[in-house]
């Protein structure tokens, strides 16, 4: 069963209904009884607690992809991005003086929809730099890639907007490429950089546990083709993700210089760092 609730915890202002099941929220507060022993750890070892506890979620694509718009909470199943977005909006939750679902659903909205208010579609963000850009005008994390030896990257940002046949809602409503653009032209003012693939051995003794993996896409217009978060085990850098592959999110079993040279479609990385 599928709930629509309309939750106002912190928000001065009514928001739109939330998409949720009564195991999502289950979900939530066994979460929560398991991760208050540790809500004075760090924000970067936190997110790192949490995604250890979510080890084995299923991987599913498209859970976000539901008429009408609205927030959509799924604590049981996930993709790549909604993976690092679920665990880092669990760690501002639980950084909260009286941490709950509402509030959970809260940061969620703040981090998932430019400036927080949910819209149509196009109110969503799609493209990962400008998920970081938000989160980084908000002071919870800040892009490092280029203080740690990243190059400039002429990044450029029109996938969507030039390949509206693969969104099922642009192709049903074409009015709303044009808030896209928009979010794509603002994208594009900027300038961004990337760690190449043969550089990263250099630099990843600068990479901190719990820091953002972002995987440099070479698709025309698109930005960033996976995340996870940035994880040492026995002195290698790897990197706990919602794999795919493995249908479901693990710690990856290569290093991660070992992981990105296996796959054509990425570059290098960009690395983004909690506050």
């Amino acid at each position: 069963m599928v709930l629509l609730c309309t939750l106002t915890a912190s928000c001065s202002q009514p928001q739109p209904q939330v998409r949720f099941t009564p195991e999502d929220k289950a979900s939530f507060e066994r979460l929560l009884e398991q991760m208050l022993p540790h809500k004075d750890l760090p924000m970067d070892l936190l997110v790192i607690e949490t995604a250890l506890m979510k080890l084995g979620t299923p991987y599913v694509a498209g859970t976000l992809e539901q008429d009408p718009e609205m927030l959509t909470v799924c604590m049981d199943k996930t993709d790549c991005i909604l993976f690092v977005e679920m665990c880092l909006a669990f760690s501002l939750t639980l950084k909260e003086e009286n941490p709950g679902f509402d509030s959970y659903c809260d940061n969620l909205r703040e981090l998932r929809y430019r400036n927080g208010i949910v819209g149509d579609y196009s109110s969503r963000i799609h493209y990962t730099s400008e998920w970081i850009r938000q989160a980084a005008d908000r002071g919870i994390m800040e892009e490092i890639t280029a203080d740690i030896g990243g190059i400039v990257w002429p990044q450029e940002f029109s996938f969507m907007s030039t390949h509206t046949d693969s969104y099922r809602q642009l192709r049903e409503k074409p009015s709303l490429i044009d808030g896209i653009r928009t979010a794509e032209e603002y994208l594009n003012g900027f300038e961004y950089y990337y760690i190449p693939k043969d550089e990263i051995a250099a630099c990843k003794s600068l990479i901190h546990e719990g820091d953002i993996i972002c995987f440099n896409s070479t698709a025309k217009g698109l930005d960033i083709a996976h995340v996870g978060y940035a994880y040492w085990q026995d002195g290698q850098l790897t990197f706990i993700h919602a794999s795919s592959v493995e249908m479901e999110v693990v710690i990856s079993k290569k290093p991660l210089t070992e992981y990105i040279s296996g796959i054509k479609n990425n570059n290098g990385i960009r690395v983004v760092r909690l506050k």
